[in-house]
C-alpha cells in the first residue's frame, strides 16, 4: 500500500500541473484578482502563502515580509517545510493565505489547525477552496472516478470550514464566491471578465471558487502578549535564536 504523505504530494504536484492548463490559468486569474482586491487592505510584519502552484497571490500587499511555503524545492519556495508541521513558532504571521490544500489532504482539520496556530490574535487567514454547490462541483459528480484534477480532490462547502474555524477561535468576517461560468476551456472565447456579471455582482454562493476570510480572536482565559511586548519582538527579529528564513520564528 502506498505511503499516504507521498500521495498527498503527488496530488499537489498534479494540481500544480493543472494550474498550468488554460482552465487552470483562467481560475488561477480570478483568483489573483480576489487576492488583489482584498489584500490591499490588511497590513501586518508577516504573510505566509501555503499553495500547490507557484504563483505568488500577494502582489498587492503591502506587507513587506511575504514567503511562500511549499513541501519540496519543484515549486521554488523561500520556505520549504510540510504544512502539517511547519517551523514557524505559534502567534507569529499576520496574513496566510491557504491556497487550495485542504481539498487534496488527508487530514484537513490538522492542516487547517497547523495554519491557524501560526496567525497571531487579530491576524487573518484566507482559505481559497473549490466550492461544491457549483457547476465545478457537478462536474466532480458527474465524472466520479474517472475524474482528473482538480476533480479527484474532496470539495468543502463553506460552511463546512466556518463550523471548523469557529472551534479554532476564528470569526467569519466574509465570503467571495468566483468564477461562475463552466469548468472547460475554450479557446476561442475570451476568460469571463473578474468584474462582471450578476453572479459577481451579488455574490451569489454558487461560484466555482470561493475565498473565505477569517479573523483570530483570543479569549480572556487565553494568555497572550501584550501589544507592547509584541511590539517588541517584532522589532527585535522576533526573537530568532539564528537566522531563519524571513526573520520568523522557528517552532521549539
Amino acid at each position: 500500500m502506498p505511503d499516504m504523505t507521498q500521495t498527498v504530494k503527488a496530488e499537489r504536484k498534479a494540481l500544480a500541473r493543472w494550474f498550468s492548463s488554460p482552465l487552470g490559468q483562467r481560475l488561477l486569474g480570478t483568483e489573483q484578482a480576489l487576492h488583489d482586491e482584498l489584500l490591499e487592505d490588511l497590513f501586518g510584519y508577516h504573510l505566509i502563502q501555503i499553495s500547490a502552484q507557484k504563483t505568488p497571490l500577494f502582489q498587492k500587499s503591502p506587507i513587506l515580509n511575504k514567503v511562500c511555503l511549499g513541501e519540496d524545492g519543484l515549486l521554488a519556495p523561500q520556505l520549504i517545510a510540510s504544512p502539517l508541521q511547519t517551523p514557524i513558532e505559534s502567534d507569529q504571521v499576520d496574513l496566510l493565505l491557504l491556497h487550495h490544500l485542504l481539498e487534496f489532504s488527508d487530514r484537513p482539520q490538522a492542516l487547517l489547525a497547523e495554519s491557524a496556530r501560526m496567525v497571531m490574535p487579530m491576524g487573518t487567514l484566507i482559505i481559497t477552496a473549490f466550492n461544491p454547490l457549483s457547476f465545478w462541483g457537478l462536474r466532480k459528480r458527474l465524472s466520479g472516478a474517472t475524474a482528473n484534477y482538480p476533480f479527484k480532490g474532496h470539495f468543502r462547502s463553506a460552511y463546512r470550514l466556518m463550523d471548523w474555524l469557529n472551534l479554532l477561535n476564528f470569526k467569519i468576517d466574509r465570503v467571495l464566491f468566483a468564477d461562475f461560468g463552466l469548468p472547460w476551456s475554450v479557446r476561442r472565447l475570451p476568460p469571463p471578465s473578474f468584474g462582471l456579471g450578476l453572479g459577481r455582482r451579488y455574490n451569489l454562493p454558487t461560484g466555482g471558487v470561493y475565498v473565505l476570510v477569517a479573523r483570530k480572536y483570543v479569549g480572556p482565559l487565553t494568555p497572550t502578549r501584550s501589544p507592547v511586548m509584541r511590539r517588541s519582538i517584532r522589532f527585535s527579529g522576533l526573537s530568532l535564536p539564528e537566522p531563519s528564513t524571513g526573520g520568523l520564528t522557528p517552532s521549539r
